[in-house]
């Protein structure tokens, strides 16, 4: 006779597949930091602080500090690990990415892309500049997200991401993405697809990125709108985005709205809406950055701002 206890043990697991719980909260101690990446069992961050603190940090799957990689880089922001001791890093103040190895103390750069040089038209623009996004590996492509902005004029352009040959560095093509009241800010790599998040909608947009087309747009409606997204990560039929949040007017007063993290299950139909699985609201009430899956694990970076942390989350059972 299966004990009554083990009976309901056992259907509580199964409603509670697939939903995630706050493991630990705040996880590290890390600066104007904006994207988490899984490497290894753990994940690493992109730390922009100043001088010695200015690093790739890594991190155990229990949440624990494990090393500082790349000690002394100028302002990293994003990082797409090659898996052979060698990894892409965005240095955001010079808008340039550099390949280096991990372990190398002295930094030293194996290839340096400037996407300034994928705007061949830039120099008769006066006043602009080329913002790197987010960088991302998909096999042997390097994907780039980019924009132009003014800042004569605050005017930001269409973002385009530009796909690079990751043994080489060389410029293949490149494809304009979204208007630029999107605000793109970073994206999630699936097979063929990119998932593009931004501030400035309540959608995520996806792309076939090898043939350059459009595939559609991923939109919650009414008061499960998405609040300015700032993370996506993906993993087979399931979705994870992160919210920074957003404020909105009542009379008078002004009122913040934290961010939130949500779980989507995707539709095999691509013009059918997908599943909210679970909606789970910043750990600390504050905004969320980043996120990324890692082992069964969800890590979500928090503010950005001058000391921030991470959230770690993982299954309820």
């Amino acid at each position: 006779m299966y004990p009554a206890c083990k009976l309901y043990r056992d259907l509580w697991r199964r409603r509670c597949a697939g939903l995630f719980r706050v493991l630990r909260s705040p996880v590290g101690d890390l600066e104007y930091s904006e994207q988490v990446t899984a490497y290894g069992d753990g994940v690493v961050v992109a730390n922009y602080g100043a001088g010695s603190n200015s690093c790739l940090k890594t991190y155990s799957p229990d949440g624990d500090h494990v090393s500082n990689l790349l000690v002394g880089i100028s302002s990293p922001t994003a990082v797409a690990i090659r898996g052979d001791g060698t990894a892409w890093v965005l240095l955001s103040d010079d808008e340039l990415i550099h390949c280096m190895r991990l372990d190398d103390p002295t930094c030293s750069v194996i290839m340096e892309i400037d996407p300034d040089h994928f705007y061949p038209d830039r120099t008769n623009m006066q006043g602009t500049s080329c913002r790197v996004c987010d960088i991302g590996l998909a096999g042997d492509r390097l994907l780039i997200l980019s924009h132009l902005y003014n800042w004569m004029n605050e005017d930001e352009q269409a973002s385009r991401v530009h796909v690079v040959d990751d043994a080489t560095g060389a410029l293949l093509y490149q494809l304009v993405t979204c208007p630029p009241s999107y605000q793109a800010r970073c994206f999630a790599l699936q097979d063929d697809t990119l998932y593009l998040a931004g501030l400035g909608n309540t959608a995520i947009h996806t792309y076939n990125w090898r043939q350059g087309s459009v595939e559609g747009t991923i939109r919650l409606g009414g008061e499960l709108a998405f609040r300015k997204p700032t993370g996506v990560a993906v993993s087979g039929k399931m979705l994870y985005v992160s919210e920074r949040g957003d404020s909105f007017q009542r009379g008078n007063s002004s009122a913040d709205v934290a961010g939130r993290i949500w779980i989507l299950r995707l539709p095999n139909d691509a013009s059918a809406d997908p599943t909210v699985v679970q909606v789970i609201p910043s750990p600390d009430g504050a905004e969320l950055g980043g996120i990324c899956l890692n082992g069964g694990q969800l890590w979500c970076m928090g503010p950005d701002e001058r000391s921030t942390h991470m959230h770690l989350l993982g299954p309820c059972y």
